[in-house]
């Protein structure tokens, strides 16, 4: 009973055609001779086992059926691959109406023959296995019963499978989903409640949906709760046809709008009047009203972000001639730049809108040189490779003394050198490579993961409000930060260290990723720093000019955590940034957490996206199967009673 080997060759003879097929599909004189003995080894095997059932009687024919008919199955299922392929349709000289006849009829075959395969061979093997456990001399009988069930079994799992890949054909064509995510309306965050608890006048907020709609009972709970928590706020709701003249007053032409309005400046929100597609909105209600409060409560301002020495907003800006255009200067919103889809640091500019700043870059050509612009509300300069003229220099200390606000994030093996605005900002930065060989990102597996550490030690100060109070247990990442320390020879500055590295980690002096004992120390030291100076005497009727003028500056030691990756990966990283944005802008009031129920994509790096698919592919129906035989074997073992 045991032809093992003709179950291997029928194996190798499919293994054969699928490597023609789909491997060596471009190699035409390697993919024909194989499609080719593939098929005649199985037609082969369909051929004796056959012979084998003919000649075979009572429960030796019973289970030399399994094998015939499973090996018969297989072949017509190899045959079906013909007419599934251009190359087979071509062969049979079969010609259609139109393309659409011909893909139904390839679709056809290249659906049946993989489901006939799984049902012919699965069988096979099952019985094959079957029979590997049995074969006692005398008991045929049992081994053609083990046969029969192991392969309708078998038979029972291919037909399952093939009903769930029918099932997805099915509902994709037509084309329906069903959605089962988590849904919740966010709730009004603390930065939203502290910007109404301070405006000058009442916020009034007019609704105007249908009278009965579940969006419209969304926005109210969230305005209703709004009110309640800062006694600031005036909900009107209304019908649009009920009340036309409210609707001419505040300019509605259209249902599920929600108006904001302070001192007659209003913005407005719409809404689709479907729960099911206003949910993605309903999600992030927080930060929608936000960006309209922020447009409310104050004039738009200016972020300028320099160029022209390699900063990260400019990658590609020349090393030779400094003085050439960026490749930002001819970029508009809606237009590609030369460098990437839309401008470099696109995520940190969406941010900067978002809390209503317009973002404009500054170099050489664009005044840098000459003073920086009165209507800035701050200079950032993200990761530059290449020190700053003279000129530039001294537009910039000359911003700082009128009371400006400054952004530097620096990054190693850099031509840029913070002593320059030493008397300024009162900081050193030594830009040894951080590194922490317990906590960190691991991304590639290899040594070099060490320098994206994971702090989680942060100061008290404004500009670190959401970081320190969410980061307590998370922490944010850093990417080989260089070190911050307060220079203490230089006076007038008031200096925090508001983020510090943890007491594990070291700064890598010699660049082998290791630490070295006696050349390099594990300790806690500042990776960021927040520095403040009062402006001069000022007389006492502009005291309430003197209260707001005065330099401030963020200084990091690290550059990546403005980069899109980091932005858009990590929303811990964002809140540090838009907080130290607040800060420098006046705004610390504001700071707080951003309510957001939208779901959070679940990132991996290459390596564990490998796992996962092959996790879900193979392991996940192993170990259902294992868990099956399992059970099988285990009801097996509880029914046996010694002979």
């Amino acid at each position: 009973m045991k032809r093992s080997w003709l179950t291997w060759f029928q194996l190798a003879g499919l293994v054969a055609v699928f490597a023609g097929v789909r491997i060596f599909d471009a190699i035409v004189w390697l993919r024909l001779p194989l499609i080719v003995a593939g098929g005649l080894v199985v037609a082969l095997v369909a051929v004796l086992r056959f012979t084998a059932w003919r000649g075979g009687k009572g429960d030796r024919r019973a289970i030399d059926a399994v094998f015939a008919f499973g090996a018969m199955g297989c072949v017509i299922a190899v045959l079906g691959f013909v007419p599934g392929s251009d190359d087979g349709l071509e062969f049979l000289g079969l010609d259609f109406e139109g393309i659409r006849e011909r893909l139904r009829f390839k679709r056809f075959f290249q659906m049946a023959s993989p489901i006939l395969l799984a049902c012919s061979l699965l069988p096979v093997l099952a019985a094959e296995w079957a029979l590997a456990r049995g074969g006692s001399a005398g008991a045929l009988r049992v081994d053609a019963r083990r046969v029969r069930e192991t392969a309708g079994n078998a038979l029972s799992l291919a037909l399952g499978g093939a009903a769930l890949v029918l099932i997805g054909y099915v509902t994709s064509a037509l084309n329906r989903t069903a959605d089962f995510s988590y849904f919740k309306t966010a709730s009004p965050g603390e930065s939203v409640q502290e910007i109404v608890r301070n405006m000058d006048g009442t916020l009034e907020a007019a609704v105007f949906f249908p009278e009965v709609n579940a969006v419209k009972d969304e926005v109210l709970n969230y305005l209703r709760e709004l009110a309640r928590a800062t006694g600031n706020v005036v909900v009107e709701e209304y019908d649009r046809y009920a009340d036309p003249e409210a609707a001419a007053a505040y300019e509605v032409r259209n249902d599920g709008v929600v108006v904001l309005r302070v001192d007659g400046r209003s913005e407005r929100l719409s809404f689709q009047l479907l729960l099911s597609e206003a949910r993605g909105r309903l999600r992030i209600l927080d930060s929608h009203v936000q960006q309209m409060l922020l447009q409310l409560t104050r004039e738009r301002r200016f972020a300028y972000l320099t160029t022209g020495h390699g900063e990260l907003n400019d990658p590609l800006a020349s090393e030779e001639e400094p003085e050439q255009p960026d490749i930002t200067e001819s970029w508009r919103p809606g237009q590609e730049s030369r460098f990437d889809e839309g401008p470099p640091l696109g995520a940190l500019r969406e941010l900067l809108e978002f809390l209503n700043y317009e973002v404009r870059d500054i170099g050489v050509r664009r005044g840098l040189g000459d003073r920086v612009p009165d209507d800035a509300a701050m200079v950032m300069i993200i990761g530059p490779q290449r020190a700053f003229l003279e000129a530039e220099r001294h537009s910039i200390r000359e911003y700082l003394d009128r009371g400006g606000s400054l952004l530097v994030a620096l990054e190693p093996d850099s031509d840029f050198r913070l002593e320059e605005f030493r008397d300024q900002l009162g900081v050193d930065h030594d830009p040894a490579v951080t590194l922490n060989d317990d906590r960190h990102l691991r991304v590639t597996g290899a040594v070099g993961d060490r320098r994206n550490i994971v702090t989680n030690r942060f100061s008290a100060h404004a500009s670190v409000t959401s970081a320190s109070r969410r980061g307590v247990t998370q922490g944010i990442a850093l990417f080989g930060p260089g070190r911050i320390s307060v220079a203490e020879d230089v006076e007038g500055l008031r200096t925090s260290l508001i983020v510090s590295t943890d007491p594990a980690s070291y700064q890598d002096r010699n660049g082998n990723f290791r630490f070295d004992e006696g050349a390099e120390v594990k300790e806690s030291f500042g990776v960021a720093a927040a520095i403040e100076r009062e402006a001069a005497a000022e007389p006492a009727e502009d005291a309430e000019r003197a209260a707001v003028s005065h330099m401030r500056a963020l200084v990091y030691g690290d550059a990546e955590i403005f980069s899109d990756e980091v932005l858009v990966a990590s929303q811990l990283n964002a809140f540090l940034v838009a907080d130290g944005i607040r800060w420098l802008g006046r705004e610390e009031l504001f700071s707080g957490e951003v309510v957001s129920e939208e779901d959070v994509p679940i990132l991996h790096t290459r390596s564990e996206n490998v796992v996962w698919f092959y996790a879900i592919i193979f392991a996940a129906p192993a170990l259902v199967l294992a868990l099956g035989m399992a059970a099988l074997y285990g009801r097996r073992a509880k029914g046996e009673t010694p002979g």
